[in-house]
Parts: C-alpha cells; structure tokens; sequence
C-alpha cells in the first residue's frame, strides 16, 4: 500500500536523522512505525527505551543490533537492561565450552529466561535420525531462569566460543604518476592477513614499495614477516615465533632475515581496542650489497594497537616491531606504521598513514630515519 510505503520511509529517514544526532529516545518513537517491527528482536535498556531489530552479536563489552532506521547500532552492554528473541540463536554461557541454540526472554531484574532449543528444530532432523515425531507431540523444553550475566556472548565469533577459526584480510594500495614539469612514479603496497582460533592465531603481512624520479629509481624496499601466538591456558597471556625478511636498497640491504620468539600479553581484547604486547630474543643475519655482512642475537619487541571509534566508524591503528642488538648496544632497528583508516563502501576503505622506519647506525652516507606520509584505498574482508 502507499501509505505502508510512506511511513517506511518516513520511519527509516527520522531513524538516520535521530542516530546522526545522538537523539536515539526520537529514533525509539518513530522506529514502531516500519512494518514488520513486530517479528524483531527486541533490546530494553534501563533507561526505559526499547530497540527492535536483529541481534547480531553480544558479547561482555557491548551488543551490536541491526535495524532498518539507523543501520547497525553499538550499545554497550551496562545500558541493557535484558534483551528477547524472536528467533533461535547461538549463545555461550559462562562455564561451559560449547554453544547451545536458544530462544531469550526477558525474566526478573537481573535475570533472563532461557529456552534451548534443539538443533534438529532449527535445522531440521538429519538423515541418521529419520523422521521425528510431530511437533505437537514432543514436549517443550523447559525454559531456564538464569542471570542475565550467565549470557556471555550471543552468536560468538569462532575465537570466542572456540569453535572454529576467523579470517580477515586487508589489501592497501598507495600511488602517484607525475607527468609535466616533473615526472616520476610512486607505489606503495601493504597486505595484511589474520586467522584466530580461541587458543591459537596467526597474522602474515606484506609491505612494498617503488619509487622513481625522471626516471631514476630513488626507493626500493619490501618485508615479508609473520608471528604465531599460541595463548596460554586460555589466559590473556601467549608464546610467539616470528620471523621475517627485508629487502632495501637504498639503506644497504641486500637481505636482512629474523627469527626469534618470546612472550606476550593481550592488555586489552574489546570490541573497540585491541592492544598486544611482546617481547623475546631474535636472531638477525644481514647481507649487505656494500657494507659487511653480519649476524647477532638481539632483544626483540612488539606492539600492536587497534581503537575503533564507532560515532565515525573508523579505525586508529599503530603496530611497531623493534630489535636491538646484544652485541653492540648502539644498533637499534624500529619498524613501525601508525594512521587511521575509514571505511566507506562494500569493504573499500581510505587511509591515512605514517610509516617511520629508523636504524641506531646506518650505513655511512644513510639517514637514521625514513618517514613516508601514505593516503591510499584499501579493501578489507
């Protein structure tokens, strides 16, 4: 009807305008308003405001909810006063190391109502099991009156509920051809790609770069690494190996490989920040084209820190890799990368980014320090 379609829109546009604004009590009126509001999942927060959607995740920090007038929407999670379900979904409770289908209601205050739900019920019966008897004739599983704290995570990620493994990925290319008065090429490339189970995770990464002037090659460099962390006793705690290797020119490296481990701690592990610290001992081999060759053991370190700011839906980052020589205490190398990038469209992204790398004793006639300001498009997955 045209009258439905209206109010639709009118629904979803006050939803956009009320979200842009913080004003999220006006978005919570004029929500109601969209058809099929009624089969959604439904938040209540203690401020008295009740949000409807699709429950995508909730997890200790914060719950991410899915509606048709402001999008995707974070609340953290002491604003929630309880939460229902319209449909079957994965939950994880405290204490146990498996997930369970379950439909949630609100209960008491403090409490929710849990109802599992089998399988085969969402599912449907598998081929071993054959036909089962009619609905109607099985009885219905007893709903459990439990504290609303017990809800760990609602549809947990496989890192989560350690059932399975994540995998993300992100491409970044950063260019320029000069032509006229100047002529010259720059390309930047920077590859990133992540797997995480509950016990294990393991990152790869690719940096490379080119740069000419009038024809002349004035940079050249590139460095392949990768880390291994196993976590200790499902602590925040973990064992690593890294190891990488690195080709530049322009500083006199012909190759420099890294192997090495040590430990480390995840500080923090919330939806929002992410932040990781390392430490160990490497060993270093360097090939040079002009200079000596040398090898030495070193004292690594590593920090890794990711802050996600949900009002501009961007991410800070700054990963920093370091190595200092126990031979000769004036040789340091620091690796680091430090921006923000900013998603716009279907996993592109934009970004913004300071690469600094810097060498305690450089080959004669080098600079300590390369600084490179990046703005480049990304896509992540």
């Amino acid at each position: 009807m045209p009258s439905s379609g209206f109010l639709r829109r009118l629904s979803r546009g006050v939803g956009r305008l009320a979200s842009a604004h913080g004003l999220c009590a006006l978005a919570v009126a004029f929500g109601g308003l969209a058809p099929g509001a009624a089969g959604a999942d439904t938040v209540l927060l203690h401020n008295g405001d009740r949000l409807t959607g699709r429950i995508l995740h909730l997890s200790p920090d914060s719950l991410t909810l899915e509606t048709t007038w402001a999008g995707e929407m974070k609340i953290r999670r002491f604003e929630i006063r309880a939460v229902q379900t319209d449909k079957p979904v994965v939950v994880l409770r405290d204490r146990t190391d498996h997930t369970e289908w379950a439909v949630i209601s609100p209960g008491d205050p403090g409490r929710m109502m849990f109802r599992p739900v089998p399988a085969e019920e969402v599912f449907g019966p598998s081929p071993e099991q054959g036909e089962q008897a009619p609905r109607a004739d099985r009885p219905e599983p007893a709903s459990l009156d439990v504290a609303s704290r017990s809800i760990r995570y609602i549809n947990p990620k496989p890192e989560e509920s350690g059932e399975g493994v994540s995998r993300d990925g992100r491409v970044t290319l950063s260019g320029a051809v000069l032509q006229g008065n100047s002529r010259g090429e720059r390309l930047y490339l920077e590859s990133d790609f992540h797997t995480r189970a509950r016990d294990w995770r393991y990152s790869l990464g690719l940096k490379a770069r080119r740069e000419s002037d009038s024809g002349n090659l004035v940079s050249s460099n590139w460095l392949l690494s990768g880390n291994y962390d196993r976590f200790l006793s499902g602590s925040a705690r973990f064992a690593y190996l890294r190891t990488s290797f690195e080709e530049d020119r322009f500083r006199d490296v012909d190759l420099r490989s890294a192997l090495g481990g040590g430990l480390g701690t995840q500080l923090l592990q919330t939806e929002r920040t992410q932040l990781s610290l390392r430490a160990g001992f490497d060993v270093i081999d360097l090939r040079r084209f002009v200079g000596p060759d040398e090898s030495y053991p070193a004292f690594g370190w590593g920090v890794n820190l990711t802050r996600h700011i949900d009002w501009f839906a961007a991410e800070l980052f700054h990963d920093q890799t370091g190595f200092w020589n126990l031979d000769d205490a004036a040789q340091v190398t620091v690796r680091s990368r430090t921006g923000i990038r900013l998603p716009f469209v279907s996993g592109l992204t934009a970004s913004l980014q300071l690469n600094l790398d810097w060498e305690g004793e450089p080959t004669a006639g080098r600079r300590a320090t390369d600084t490179s300001w990046l703005i480049g498009v990304g896509y992540a997955w």
